[in-house]
């Protein structure tokens, strides 16, 4: 009993662990998560080599009666200027 508790302890924390490596991953990576931010106007987080800045665009209220914001996303490399990375829907509290 104490050998199959050992073993669950240990795997749990190893997926944890890895759960945790690669949330920090994504989240350096990509564009911050603007939900239960409020929908600011314009948000921008570093990321490798560069940053994103997100810019809202518009907001509206769903069928389910949350608002939402829909922002454009634009990488900012110090290289090669400001490149267009699509569009992004949060939903604003």
């Amino acid at each position: 009993m104490r050998t199959t508790i050992k073993a669950a302890v240990t795997v749990s924390a190893a997926g944890a662990l890895a759960l945790g490596l690669s949330g920090v991953a994504n989240a350096a990576d990509g564009p911050a998560n603007l939900t239960g931010k409020g929908c600011p106007s314009s948000y921008t987080n570093s990321a490798s080599y560069g940053s994103y800045k997100q810019t809202l665009t518009r907001t509206f209220i769903a069928g389910n009666g949350f608002k939402y914001g829909d922002y454009n996303v634009t990488f900012i490399n110090p290289a090669t200027g400001p490149q267009p990375a699509g569009t992004k829907e949060y939903r604003c509290y």
